[in-house]
């Protein structure tokens, strides 16, 4: 197939329009996701492409005239798509050179904008969703448990479940969603970014300023001064009121130097402030805060300590709590 040359972004680097079925995959470097192909690929139909993968020639007597360097699932999304063309970029080196460049792709597509970031979050779980609806399989008590809670809330009026209750649910559900379909451990999920707390605050930003404001959203994602402020970001969406949230989007757009604080200001609105902790909450908000802080093996060597600080008739309910979880991330509990 002919190839033209689409655009030049750096001096002496050309992007390319290939064909998908014209790139043979060799061995790889890191893992392969289905969903996650699926994913990026229903992202690049709707959006276009925003990254070229990275090819090498190939000699003439190859079964195609390039092979992959970098962007196996951006490669296999474009083809469960069926898009004609993918761009591509061709990079050359020996084998060793090769591997860096892909390596170091790797590294940086892990760094994506806040909102950018919990649109990938929003694919990757619907693709995974799909992959499982209406599957029991061989789900545990409490894996059936944690996808009923999630259906039952999805199934109510909006504005019956409050938003915080909507973000653990939905979570939980897809957290569980992932572990069955990759097989993650908790490790596994930290290192990719998708622990449990990421995958709430990305799922929680999508649904608060992504769904609400698809012809919007992305140029929010690109403003200069909230565009990456995730702090930012998830002030704006704790606005209760949709078309508050709405107006002052717009208002940020319309003016690219300003800041979060001057477009509520002109727009009469306060900051979100979280409620203050009391009490039982307070002391909580601090043991979690501080466990948080700790690393994997920390929090191993402390783990009986924490047990006996538990009072014997609250044992019970430590032991449903950690079943749960371990069953949420694919363990045997």
């Amino acid at each position: 197939m002919a190839t033209a040359a689409k655009e030049v972004m750096d001096a002496g680097t050309v992007v390319l329009a290939l064909s998908p079925h014209d790139i043979l995959v060799s061995d790889r470097l890191g893992a392969f996701w289905p969903d996650k192909a699926a994913a990026i690929g229903r992202l690049m139909a709707e959006d276009g492409q925003n990254e070229p993968i990275k090819v090498r020639k190939n000699g003439p007597r190859a079964t195609a005239p390039w092979t992959l360097v970098a962007g196996l699932h951006r490669l296999e999304g474009a083809k469960l798509e069926g898009l004609a063309i993918i761009d591509a970029i061709v990079v050359a080196g020996d084998e060793a050179m090769l591997r860096k460049v892909e390596a170091s792709e790797n590294i940086e597509r892990g760094s994506r904008s806040p909102l950018e970031r919990a649109s990938f979050v929003r694919a990757i779980a619907d693709a995974a969703e799909a992959r499982l609806k209406e599957q029991h399989g061989d789900l545990t008590p409490a894996q059936i448990a944690i996808r009923a809670r999630w259906d039952a809330m999805k199934s109510r009026a909006p504005g019956v479940e409050r938003d915080d209750d909507l973000n653990e649910a939905e979570a939980d559900h897809t957290r569980l969603n992932l572990s069955r379909v990759y097989g993650w451990r908790e490790g596994v999920a930290e290192a990719l970014g998708m622990s449990l707390a990421a995958i709430k605050r990305d799922l929680a930003l999508h649904r608060a300023l992504i769904a609400p404001f698809p012809r919007l959203w992305r140029d929010l994602a690109t403003h200069p001064v909230i565009g990456e402020n995730a702090s930012a970001l998830r002030d704006i969406a704790a606005i209760k009121d949709e078309d508050m949230r709405g107006d002052l989007i717009a208002s940020l757009i319309d003016n690219p130097d300003m800041t979060l604080a001057q477009a509520m200001e002109g727009l009469g609105l306060s900051t979100p402030a979280a409620p203050a902790a009391t009490g039982a909450t307070k002391y909580m908000n601090n043991a979690t805060a501080n466990l948080a802080r700790l690393s994997a093996g920390e929090q191993r060597q402390i783990a009986s300590q924490i047990v006996e600080t538990f009072k014997p008739t609250a044992l019970e309910a430590l032991r449903d709590a950690l079943n749960a979880r371990l069953a949420e991330i694919g363990e045997e509990a």
